[in-house]
């Protein structure tokens, strides 16, 4: 059965490669442009949902912010989290793994570890 991924960044763009690129994969997948977006879209499709694939910095409802709704959420509390982002503050990271992030792929980033890391948390949540 194919997974699916919802792939979660204010950048239109960036987004769409990104969407692209894991659909050439072979993945389902779902788009937000910011956090409050994805908890919507979270609960439509609770069921189907196997990952969130988030950037950190975006307006409104950040990656942390939206990483802490999930966790806090009682039909959704079980999608793993990996912030794809150019953020790399250690304290930013330590919080994030302190409020159950499953992975961080620091842009730029090479394609094999990027597929390694989706795999990694696909198989282990």
């Amino acid at each position: 059965m194919k997974k699916t991924i919802l792939v979660v960044d204010d950048f239109a763009s960036i987004r769409e490669f990104i969407c692209d690129t894991l659909k050439r994969k072979g993945y389902d997948i779902l788009g937000a442009s910011n956090g409050n977006e994805a908890i919507q879209v979270l609960e439509e499709n609770k069921d189907r949902i196997d990952l969130v694939l988030s950037d950190y910095n975006m307006p409104d409802c950040n990656g942390l912010e939206l990483l802490k709704k999930i966790k806090t959420h009682a039909t959704i509390a079980k999608t793993p989290v990996i912030f794809l982002t150019t953020e790399s503050s250690p304290e930013k990271m330590k919080s994030a793994k302190e409020a159950g992030l499953a992975a961080w792929i620091k842009k730029p980033y090479k394609t094999e570890t990027f597929f390694a890391q989706i795999e990694n948390v696909l198989k282990n949540g």
